[in-house]
């Protein structure tokens, strides 16, 4: 029987070919794209959940800092005896590493206690990482790094020199830390270097935030006992805080985060790394349940359009004494042969796609990974789950048929099923309406921050690494260097800078000299630049002058308007200022306008510049339009014969601002590629409305072709209602957009206003493709000769 099931049930699909081609593209594109979605989720959300303590291990965060003070840790573990370790890293950032045969590389450091071996697992290849971080000297680095220096040479005992000045040892190689964790670094140093050579005021000062902390429970249930603590401890750590009551009745303050909340809850100051948000896995799971189900709709309105041509076959089928169960299994047998060759086809299509999924999403995922169990199994639900959503309605509704009516002609046996088709169809439109709204605000938000004005010029700024020697050549020959690259007539300005624009600046204390008692200002964000800093990037002075190295200006400032505003400067020119945190008194000189430093998530914040030269690690170059190609080689030689050995490290500055929004051109990408596959589904659902409303209006439309109607009403009336349809779902769709893009809007300080236009579009747009698609079907019948129609029942 099952054998003759599946011969009936493949002799049905190539007998229809149209329709069951209709079906399978229909149901490989929703497979494909609900695949794809649910992959890049489970990916998300398995951030740090390699780690095998990764339910005991938290990190200890503020309100606004990722980074905690350097007694912290030791201080906790002697109050909480639930925590059973902890382990500190502290940003070495990027350096470069040479190794004695000459190779260089740019690496990605951190300072680390020991602990970190332990606590997070580090998988080792060769040596002894703990002895490694406990001693030093000696550096720790990941397999990729050893093969990028040594090859298969053993690389244990081998000297790497980082910036060309300090000496390191290999003691360890561990195996490189999989992609789903926020931890991303080349090599780890010892932290008691850190304590070598800092000075014990700021190893013992609480308000230092110089690292991240990181704190294992000894079960999991410890994590409650030490909350309860928590207001307690931090009276005692601030004790010589004369605010400390304040700052402990914010219980929020200091709280443990957990290790797996990384990734997808955390957007705190100076965070390891850019995270990504939680709001992007809910709007990607909508949009995956979107796609399934309009390809579900799809499937099931095509579907019960072929059983009307089935209809005598189900009759006969149960005078002859089949069971309904039997006529049921039997069309859901046809629904998931045609749902697993759709299954193989969108395996197809995700193999094709992965290059430019790894290319928009920065990840190196392989074919090979799809055949890992946990994939393999998902892949088997989602297919399943398709087939039976698709496939049970239609079955049960042919295998419903009546027998009697059944043998008489192909009229719809329940005029209820013909509304519940339209409101599917509706539903369709209604989604394909809402992606095609999300898709303009969402692209309309993203020329916002490509277009606005920030307050600098971005275009054409090279930014040069300045590592090692190269900074210390500049450091002491500042002059003698930007004279040399100024005469190229191609370099228009030369500039150095602490940060680039767009990174986490620090933050630090200024206050007016002679702040009254009890005056709480907040804090403000720090550059340290040179004088030429403003000059390259068109910063303007909204008064006073630039830094000056003539006129001695390392005690000197200058500040932004919001700043000067937060400070309450009444006559911020001129004004005397300190920086509590470095222990700095000058005078301001100087007022910038506001500009955009950071990224237009946020407001524009207090700035302060000071004049700090040798603190700088970046060069900034100016280039003339047209000779980027031209100048970048310049430079190159030109650095090269300034520093031999030097590592030409560069970038440019509009692509680091690009860098800025990454995840929401991810999504600008992704929403765009959907809501394309959203439509395409939809239309063939509604071409497969149209081939069913046309047939079962043969005969009406011969009886009005001879009474004298024209072809243009024929076509007018076969179309009415389906251009309803797109009209509900354009008006349902409509507030649900609305509401979505406005809650996702609340994450931006600047955004665009929602106007009525991006509405009529979408009605537009959607309007014009189902006309297009049905156009077929009512021209065709309209033209059809009306004595073949009154023939046709």
């Amino acid at each position: 029987m099952l054998k003759n099931y599946f011969r009936h049930a493949l002799r049905n699909l190539f007998r229809q070919k149209a329709y069951s081609m209709l079906n399978l593209i229909g149901l490989s594109l929703g497979i494909f794209c609900g695949l794809l979605l649910t992959l890049h989720v489970k990916e998300e959300l398995s951030y740090d959940k390699n780690f095998p303590k990764h339910d005991l291990i938290y990190r200890m965060v503020s309100t606004e800092w990722s980074k905690s003070s350097p007694p912290l840790a030791g201080e906790m573990a002697k109050y909480f005896p639930e925590i059973k370790s902890f382990a500190r890293f502290s940003n070495l950032g990027n350096t470069v590493l040479n190794s004695v045969d000459g190779k260089k590389s740019e690496c990605k450091g951190y300072f680390a206690d020991s602990s970190v071996v332990d606590m997070f697992d580090l998988k080792t290849i060769s040596g002894n990482p703990v002895h490694a971080l406990a001693a030093p000297g000696s550096i720790v680095i990941t397999r990729s790094m050893a093969r990028r220096f040594f090859g298969d040479k053993d690389p244990i005992g081998q000297k790497l020199i980082s910036d060309n000045k300090y000496d390191n040892w290999v003691g360890a190689v561990i195996e490189d830390l999989p992609s789903n964790t926020h931890l991303h670094f080349d090599y780890l140093v010892s932290m008691t270097i850190v304590y070598q050579h800092t000075p014990p005021q700021w190893l013992n000062n609480r308000g230092w935030m110089f690292g991240w902390t990181y704190v294992q429970f000894r079960q999991p249930g410890d994590i409650k006992k030490a909350e309860k603590r928590m207001k307690d401890f931090w009276m005692k750590y601030l004790e010589a805080n004369p605010n400390k009551t304040e700052v402990a009745a914010d219980a929020a303050i200091q709280r443990f985060q957990p290790l797996t909340d990384i990734h997808l809850k955390s957007d705190l100051i100076q965070e390891m790394g850019p995270n990504s948000s939680s709001v992007y896995i809910y709007i990607f799971i909508a949009v995956e349940i979107l796609i399934l189900v309009i390809a579900c709709i799809n499937f099931i309105n095509l579907f019960t359009t072929q059983s009307l041509k089935r209809m005598k076959e189900v009759a006969v089928r149960k005078i002859l004494g089949a069971q309904k169960i039997q006529l049921v299994l039997q069309f859901l047998g046809e629904a998931f042969i045609l749902t697993i060759l759709a299954g193989l086809v969108a395996v197809l299509l995700y193999q094709l796609a992965l290059p430019f999924y790894n290319n928009i999403t920065g990840r190196h995922i392989t074919a090979r990974e799809l055949l890992l169990p946990g994939n393999l199994l998902i892949i088997a639900g989602i297919v399943l789950g398709t087939g039976l959503l698709s496939g049970l309605f239609p079955a049960l509704f042919i295998a419903g048929f009546a027998p009697v009516p059944s043998l008489k002609g192909n009229k719809m046996p329940k005029s209820g099923v013909n509304l519940l088709r339209k409101g599917l169809v509706t539903f369709q439109f209604v989604a394909a309406s809402f992606l095609i709204i999300s898709t303009f605000l969402v692209y309309r938000q993203m020329n916002l921050f490509r277009n606005k004005q920030l307050g600098f010029d971005k275009d054409q700024v090279m930014v040069v690494k300045l590592y090692g020697n190269l900074g210390d050549k500049f450091n002491a020959h500042p002059d003698a260097i930007k004279n040399e690259l100024l005469s190229n007539p191609d370099i228009l300005a030369v500039g150095r800078s602490s940060n680039i624009i767009g990174d986490d600046l620090s933050v630090e204390s200024v206050t007016p000299v002679n702040t009254a008692p009890g005056k709480d200002y907040p804090s403000v964000r720090v550059f340290r630049v040179d004088d030429n800093y403003l000059n390259t990037l068109g910063i303007q002075l909204k008064e006073g002058r630039n830094f000056s190295n003539e006129m001695h200006d390392s005690a000197s400032f200058i500040i932004n308007e919001t700043a000067a505003r937060t400070l309450e400067l009444k006559h911020p020119l001129d004004a005397i200022v300190v920086n509590n945190t470095m222990g700095l008194k000058g005078k301001v000189i100087g007022i910038v306008k506001d500009f955009h430093f950071a990224s237009l998530h946020l407001r524009i914040e207090p700035l302060v510049l000071e004049y700090r030269p040798q603190w700088t690690g970046n060069m900034l170059v100016k280039i003339r339009a047209g000779k980027t190609a031209a100048a970048t080689e310049f430079l190159r030689a030109k650095i090269g014969k300034i520093v031999p050995d030097a590592l030409f490290s560069y970038g440019f500055l509009d692509d680091r601002i690009a860098g800025l929004y990454k995840k929401e051109d991810n999504m600008s990408t992704i929403l765009k590629l959907f809501s394309v596959f959203s439509i395409l589904i939809s239309c063939l659902g509604l071409f497969g409305l149209a081939a069913h409303a046309s047939e079962m209006r043969t005969k009406e439309i011969g009886i009005r072709k001879v009474i004298g109607a024209s072809t243009s009403s024929l076509i007018q009336l076969l179309s009415r209602e389906f251009l309803a349809l797109v009209l509900i779902g354009n008006l349902v769709a409509w507030p649900l957009a609305w509401w979505a893009i406005h809650k996702w809007l609340q994450e931006f300080t600047y955004k665009v206003q929602i106007g009525w236009q991006v509405f009529l579009i979408s009605f537009v747009l959607t309007l014009v493709i189902a006309a297009l698609t049905i156009a077929y079907h009512s021209i065709k019948t309209a033209g059809m000769n009306p004595v073949k129609s009154l023939r046709a029942e």
